[in-house]
């Protein structure tokens, strides 16, 4: 039982397994390469466009060393214990009181104030408007605190659009830090002044005894902070750099910013266009149809594109009006698929059907039966779509006189129902008069019976059955031959369409040789490098 389950699990796994084609990915970038250009393109502008209006931003660095008290030395019996933790939490406080809105203030005042500046070309500074916290605030956020690692030593960088007031500014608060360090208790008496102040204010007004009390203490201790700032000095903090005045700025970087957009554009492109393929659920590519549906895909026809000048001619005829073309040779390859898939049956009569209309079945079952009379004998086309027959217009015959009528009549001398056509050993049987019911006349005893007679005359009979979905005329006509061929237009069925159509045939225990992909981009081919051989070929030509 431990085994099974293991084996299942294993099984599991296996099914799992999701394979990388990089050939397909290589296929999806190329095929949509122009969208993948445009992100980059347009990536690249605003990237192009900030670096223009960007204001240059200039930074200025400063160094200081932190000298906290000697570890703790613990003995025990005869071990000796250093205790580096009062170390690192002083080291530590000391990186958040430079964070502090406490620090700010001082270096703030030192600065005699401070304006906030606009990031874009054109605006200056702060017109003064915004209040002293907010301005404390926004000089906050131009500092940075970071604190070289295993050592003692902390990096303050201050950013602005003035190069000089940059270093002005890491170098007051470097000053601020020390003032702090030496004052803190002055500090935080001025700060709980300050607070009693504006809890005050909310019942008095500012001329209140009160107030020019409070008023009175604090500017009291606003000079005893002058007055010492002059001399403090802290033992603990070195000043190992002061921040100098930059020669060029941060940023913006116009090459960079390029750079950096460049990788943006083409990563945001693939992956759009990766979006946009697995929110496609059609049948588009070769590697789908073997995937999706499990069966071959036995050719992949072109887009055909009738050269210049030339006398138009319906697409049936292709592989007789340009026998040279990529679009002939395919179906020449597509025979002799057929012809080699099984040596012993070499599946004589064929049904040509499709998921859905106008996938190109018609078409393909003229140009693959022109393709077996070009090569091997006598071959007779059959019209059995008795819905929506098509055939007898592009070979211009009369659709009268039929399959229908040659069915329901009491002998089976066909002759007297086939129709010469224009190219060599191909003969036609047309559809005839449209019936009541078409899957009763597809699924009788007398279709087997004159497919027995034709395969007397004939070296190969291919059928052109109506769309599989449309109705179940092509299930039950797929039971009388020895195999049918799905034809797929690019970019056209869905795959859980075309997988529902696929299991109908094979529901009735059909053969399915396999599926035509048709109407496939010629940018798609240029995939594959006998696209570009061929078609050199076909310019020599």
């Amino acid at each position: 039982m431990v085994e099974q389950n293991s084996r299942e699990n294993s099984m599991l796994s296996e099914d799992k397994i999701i394979e990388i084609d990089l050939h397909e990915i290589y296929a999806k970038i190329v095929k949509h390469h122009r969208i993948i250009l445009n992100f980059i393109y347009v990536c690249l502008g605003i990237a192009l466009l900030y670096s223009f209006i960007a204001r240059p931003v200039y930074k200025s660095t400063a160094r200081i060393m932190i000298e906290g008290q000697a570890p703790k030395i613990t003995k025990v019996e005869n071990s000796v214990f250093t205790d580096y933790a009062d170390r690192t939490n002083y080291f530590n406080s000391q990186i958040e009181v430079l964070k502090s809105h406490s620090v700010a203030n001082l270096a703030f005042d030192e600065l005699g104030g401070y304006q906030p500046w606009g990031n874009l070309r054109g605006r200056g500074r702060d017109s003064g408007k915004l209040g002293k916290d907010e301005r404390v605030n926004k000089l906050l956020k131009t500092i940075r605190i970071n604190p070289v690692r295993m050592t003692q030593i902390i990096e303050i960088s201050a950013e602005d659009v003035d190069r000089e007031l940059a270093a002005q500014v890491v170098n007051s608060w470097v000053n601020a830090y020390k003032v702090f360090s030496s004052m803190d208790q002055l500090l935080q008496r001025r700060s709980e002044l300050e607070a009693d102040i504006d809890q005050n204010l909310k019942y008095v007004k500012e001329k209140h005894p009160v107030i020019q009390g409070l008023r009175s203490e604090i500017a009291a201790i606003n000079a005893k902070i002058d007055g010492e700032k002059q001399t403090a000095v802290n033992a603990n903090v070195k000043v190992l750099d002061a921040g100098q005045i930059p020669k060029s700025p941060v940023r913006p970087k116009p090459l960079q910013n390029l750079i950096f957009a460049l990788f943006i554009g083409a990563f945001a492109g693939i992956g759009f266009v990766f979006i946009l393929e697995n929110m496609d659920q059609s049948i588009k590519t070769q590697a789908d149809i073997e995937a999706v549906l499990r069966i071959p895909c036995l050719t992949a026809l072109p887009i055909y594109l009738p050269e210049v000048g030339k006398d138009p001619f319906p697409f049936g005829f292709i592989s007789v009006k340009d026998n040279n073309s990529m679009f002939a040779e395919r179906f020449r390859g597509l025979r002799t698929s057929i012809i080699y898939s099984n040596p012993d049956l070499r599946k004589k009569v064929l049904a040509i059907t499709s998921s859905g209309p106008s996938e190109g079945k018609s078409t393909s079952a003229i140009n693959l039966a022109t393709a077996f009379a070009q090569f091997e004998g006598k071959v007779v086309l059959i019209d059995a779509d008795l819905r929506k027959p098509t055939l007898h217009k592009i070979f211009n015959l009369p659709c009268e006189n039929g399959l229908t009528e040659l069915l329901i009549s009491e002998d089976f001398d066909f002759k007297t129902f086939v129709k010469k056509t224009e190219i060599a050993n191909l003969d036609f049987i047309s559809c005839g008069t449209i019936p009541f019911n078409p899957a009763e006349l597809l699924g009788s005893k007398k279709l087997e019976s004159l497919i027995a007679e034709l395969s007397k005359s004939y070296d190969r009979i291919i059928f052109d059955a109506p769309p599989v979905l449309a109705a179940t005329d092509a299930v039950i006509l797929s039971t009388k031959v020895d195999a049918t061929i799905f034809v797929l237009k690019a970019g056209s069925m869905h795959k859980l369409a075309a997988n529902r159509a696929i299991k109908l045939i094979q529901s009735v225990h059909s053969k399915v040789l396999g599926a035509v992909l048709n109407m496939v981009k010629a940018e798609d081919f240029r995939y594959y490098p006998y696209y570009n051989y061929y078609q050199q070929e076909e310019k020599k030509v």
